[in-house]
Order: structure tokens, then sequence, then C-alpha cells
């Protein structure tokens, strides 16, 4: 069974972006070549600019966690440990990855 939301989707938000003659027309030849608006244009720059600064936080984030476990127990693999797991997995892509250690 699924679970109903009672909340209402969002109406989309108008947000103003201020940008010079220069640029307005860049996007907008742009648009025209590839047969979209400038609107769509600047709304999937948009999006992929925060996709991809969302992925670099978490990223960020995962070596923060890995850091931290690492200064706690000591368990790691080697930079050559590393190397011959990636050479391994070239031709077994099930290859294990070497077990951590102190």
């Amino acid at each position: 069974m699924k679970a109903t939301s009672t909340e209402k989707p969002r109406a989309p938000a108008t947000v103003t972006i201020k940008l010079d003659s220069s640029e307005r027309d860049r996007i907008a030849s742009l648009a025209s070549i590839m047969k979209r608006t400038p609107h769509y244009l600047m709304k999937e720059a948009i999006l992929e600019y925060v996709k991809r600064e969302e992925a670099r936080q978490n990223f960020i984030r995962a070596a923060d966690t890995s850091f931290e476990h690492f200064k706690e127990t000591g368990l790691h693999i080697t930079l050559d440990e590393f190397s011959t797991w990636v050479d391994e997995v070239q031709n077994n892509p099930d290859a294990p990855i070497t077990a951590c250690h102190t």
C-alpha cells in the first residue's frame, strides 16, 4: 500500500537572472540553433550545475568520513594494493578489493 502525501505540489516559481546583452545574445543564438527556448537552456544549465555540485559535495563528505574512519581505526590499503586491484578488475570485474589492514 502506498503512503499518500497531503502536501500539494508546489507551483513553479519565477527567478530573475541578470545578464548583459552579449550574454543574452549568446544564449538566444544557441537556443535558436538547438531549436529550444532560452528559458530551456538556462534551466538545463542551472540544473546540471546543481547536480554536479551536489555530487561534488557528496564526494567531499564521503572522503571526510573515510579519513575520520582511518584516523580512528588505522585501517587502510596501500596505493600499490589499490593499483594491483585496479589492474585485476580490468580482466575480472568481480575481483575483490584487498581487505583493509593496519
